[in-house]
């Protein structure tokens, strides 16, 4: 998709950035991912 043209007009652009615009939705499985520890901090516990 990055090197496909999008064309829209300047109402559709105007919608598109304030959707972009809007605070973003935390997604409860990326907010757990980010508090454990990386592999190579304390109290890193590998998965089996």
């Amino acid at each position: 998709m990055e090197q496909v043209l999008v064309r829209m007009s300047p109402e559709g652009f105007a919608d598109f950035v304030e959707v972009l615009s809007r605070p973003a939705a935390p997604v409860p499985e990326m907010v757990e991912l980010a508090k454990r520890p990386a592999p190579l901090e304390p109290g890193y516990v590998a998965k089996r």
